[in-house]
């Protein structure tokens, strides 16, 4: 059978969320017939290859491939998938998230019509919060380089794209597997490939934003996934190195880096001497840059990376600890200024100044006859 869109989803211990995501692709309004899924699994230890299993007995254009190994990484399995695809176009799918029901249609006809070699829509945050992203793109944009607008080189997602397969073969791009940041070289290889990019201006994707214990391993900010991230960041200069373009390195490693750096001095899941280790690994990335401007602006990140790329390590060690301590007593001055600005919103209530008045008035009461 002939499918116009191959969708990709990994999935690792999905039993909570799997439904919910193939139902956004099965509602989807060009057609699912139209639709081939792939989902590949990483092993999982709860009975998700189960369900995945039971969607290809019930549907002929959902289907499913062995790994071959555990890597704990999504790269491997939408490598897999990317090989078996049908279909002349790529997209993918978190195993949590959701696409609003005319998402594959928005994106397909973008890309088809245009001759594309990408096309990109916004993605919005369902859960805890409600975000819509690049409130900077007010319009649909055509690129016919990335160099027409550095900005789009900040935009991570690929699960809001499509992708002509032939391109990806084409040029050859694939993920890093065992690594995170997979999705980073990906896209970084597709953007300083691209002779055409197209962004419209639309919600294509529901990211769900889980916290706490529910959270996923990109919001836990762990060992593990730090340090995953330097690895996958050696992929992505490696990327710009095939590709001859290193030109782009401090506008992408400015934007990921800072941010990286960021989530080390305020994990807190992990302890001094790890974070010492992880800056270690940082330094040679740090070293290339020839023009340090953290994205988003931040002076004090700022100075903590002269000071890494210096290798005046004591320093930057010294500095971090002062910003993590900085930056704890500024969230609970916050959450001070929010307690307080509930109150003050109480008492401009009738209730509450009502409230308010009689306890004023029993305390002077009080204070009289005890004096």
């Amino acid at each position: 059978m002939s499918y116009k869109v191959t969708v990709i989803i990994p999935t690792y211990n999905s039993v909570d969320f799997l439904d919910e995501t193939i139902d956004s692709i099965k509602n989807q309004t060009i057609g699912f017939e139209n639709i081939e899924l792939i989902i590949i699994d990483d092993y999982s230890t709860d009975n998700t290859q189960d369900i995945i299993d039971e969607y290809c007995k019930k549907y002929e254009n959902i289907k499913t491939y062995e790994s071959g190994k555990k890597t704990g990484t999504p790269g491997r399995a939408r490598n897999i998938a990317i090989e078996h695809a049908q279909a002349d176009y790529i997209m993918f799918i978190d195993h949590d998230d959701k696409y609003p029901s005319t998402s594959v249609e928005k994106l397909y006809n973008a890309i088809t019509e245009n001759s594309a070699d990408v096309a990109i829509g916004k993605f919005q945050n369902f859960g805890e919060n409600n975000i819509v992203t690049e409130d900077w793109i007010t319009e649909d944009v055509i690129l016919n380089s990335i160099d027409e607008n550095l900005l789009f080189l900040s935009i991570n997602g690929i699960w809001r794209m499509i992708f002509p397969k032939e391109f990806l073969k084409k040029h050859k791009i694939t993920f890093p597997e065992g690594v995170f940041a997979e999705d980073l070289t990906f896209m970084i290889d597709v953007f300083v490939n691209s002779n055409k990019i197209v962004f419209i201006n639309d919600v294509v994707y529901n990211f769900r934003l889980r916290t706490g214990e529910e959270s996923s391993t990109s919001l836990s900010k762990g060992m593990h996934y730090l340090n995953g991230l330097i690895e996958g960041y050696k992929s992505t200069a490696d990327i710009l190195k095939k590709n001859n373009a290193m030109k782009y390195y401090d506008t992408i490693f400015n934007q990921h880096l800072s941010c990286w750096l960021s989530d080390v001095a305020l994990s807190e899941t992990i302890n001094s001497d790890d974070k010492k280790m992880l800056i270690n690994k940082s330094v040679p990335f740090f070293k290339k840059m020839n023009n340090i401007s953290p994205f988003p602006p931040n002076d004090t990140i700022k100075d903590i990376i002269q000071n890494i790329a210096e290798e005046n390590l004591d320093i930057a060690y010294e500095k971090i600890e002062k910003y993590d301590a900085c930056t704890n007593r500024m969230h609970l001055l916050e959450l001070e200024i929010e307690e307080q600005r509930k109150r003050i919103a109480h008492l401009q209530t009738t209730k509450g100044w009502f409230n308010y008045k009689i306890k004023n008035i029993k305390e002077r009461l009080k204070n009289k006859f005890n004096h």
